[in-house]
């Protein structure tokens, strides 16, 4: 595997990191800004998850989408993007700027730094009317949100999921739509979703992620004085909960006007701390295409349509998502659960770790494939105790042995059991 050359982090203002990751085998350079904060407080989930709307729209300086998307492409078609997430227990709402390398600039321009102060430009002049967003500019953003809230009813697995969540994670932040109810995005105003941006300023952890094959120091030299000029306080510290288990496995069914059923089970383990086990484990259930998951019960026992897990290491839980026929959701429910007894009463054979490592190993050899993936892979380690390379992680990947999956298992227990099912149908 190949080295990046550069990786530094540093913080060069109160809560505001730099990460700088440099190759030279990359032609592109991206910038990413993205704010940490609380969730909860004196604005709802969707006043905070309309500023990244508003603020690629437009800025003080290009006053509507044409006119920014315009100087954009007189960047060598350089672009920007935003993403309202949850990372941990807080929110992570993001502005991020991809452009080509000085190098291939044919006139010899500075678009590093012109990106760059485009960005800042975005973040921190926003386009104003009297004292709050532009009115005309909110409007339109929140119908935007809006249709992307309502949107989720129309893809039946995301709604699934959504509920699921709700159901899984209830009392948490985990479990609620970061992009709030369809009520709370009504209620939005440009004031609101200008309180919301200022209290992202003002006490929002700054993550500054730059990757490419520049060294940055110029962009590390324009982001560390604009945001000097912030007043800050407060400054949220990210962080995460397991979930914690029921004590009883919860279990809540729903019916819509749709064909088959969709089934999501969520098992447990708030006090497991075997990262690396815990995500081969989910990987030998259901995360390839040799799982147990897809080997026993989609082809063997044709109970499923599709039937996969994943891992979530900050919750420490394991989902499990099922397309099935309403008839079988029971059978299925069933043989999921076996496949982890099984595992827990006899182990994983060597075949089974062999080709869960393989599978992670190639995962943790792509993530530099592109400079999106490279910023992800350091930007998800935020709340871990020590920030590792793609290649640490397989060093520890390759240490898991069959015995650390067998105990691993034996942790997790059975939370919620959530269906989608077809109208009029009982599960």
């Amino acid at each position: 595997m190949r080295c990046i050359i550069i990786f530094e982090r540093k913080q060069i203002g109160d809560g505001i990191w730099f990460s700088r990751i440099t190759d030279k085998r990359f032609k592109v350079n991206r910038i990413s800004v993205s704010f940490y904060t609380e969730i909860g407080g004196d604005y709802s989930r969707a006043d905070y998850a309309i500023v990244p709307y508003i603020l690629v729209d437009s800025c003080a300086k290009y006053p509507d989408y044409s006119q920014l998307s315009l100087r954009f492409s007189e960047l060598y078609g350089a672009s920007m993007s935003d993403n309202t997430s949850v990372m941990g227990d807080v929110r992570c709402s993001s502005l991020a700027v991809t452009s080509i390398d000085d190098r291939y600039a044919l006139e010899g321009e500075k678009i590093e730094r012109e990106t760059c102060q485009l960005l800042l430009d975005c973040l921190l002049d926003p386009l104003m009317e009297g004292g709050a967003f532009s009115a005309q500019t909110t409007q339109l953003m929140k119908c935007e949100l809006i249709d992307s809230i309502d949107s989720v009813i129309n893809d039946k697995r995301n709604y699934a999921a959504q509920k699921g969540g709700e159901a899984a994670y209830k009392g948490e932040s985990w479990g609620l739509s970061i992009q709030g109810t369809h009520e709370e995005a009504e209620r939005i105003t440009p004031e609101s979703a200008y309180g919301a941006y200022t209290e992202m300023l003002r006490s929002g952890r700054i993550e500054i992620s730059a990757v490419g094959c520049s060294d940055f120091t110029e962009s590390e030299q324009l982001l560390t004085a604009a945001f000097a000029k912030l007043t800050r306080s407060g400054v949220c510290t990210p962080y995460y909960r397991p979930s914690p288990l029921k004590s009883q496995t919860l279990c809540v069914s729903e019916d819509m006007p749709m064909k088959q059923a969709i089934m999501r089970m969520y098992f447990k383990a708030p006090e497991m701390s075997d990262r690396y086990a815990g995500v081969l484990l989910s990987m030998i259930l259901g995360g390839m295409t040799t799982s147990r998951f897809f080997m026993n019960i989609r082809e063997k026992q044709s109970l499923c349509y599709y039937c996969g897990s994943f891992s979530n290491r900050f919750k420490r839980v394991i989902t499990v998502s099922a397309g099935v026929d309403a008839e079988n959701v029971e059978r299925t429910r069933e043989a999921v659960e076996a496949e982890i007894r099984d595992i827990c009463e006899n182990g994983v054979s060597e075949q089974e770790l062999s080709r869960a490592k393989l599978e992670i190993i190639n995962d943790a050899r792509s993530v530099y494939d592109g400079v999106n993936s490279i910023s992800s892979w350091y930007g998800s380690q935020l709340m871990d105790d020590e920030v590792i390379t793609p290649e640490q992680y397989i060093e520890s990947i390759q240490a898991v042995t069959a015995e650390r999956i067998q105990a691993a298992c034996r942790m997790y227990s059975p939370d919620t059991f959530y269906t989608l099912m077809p109208e009029g149908v009982q599960p």
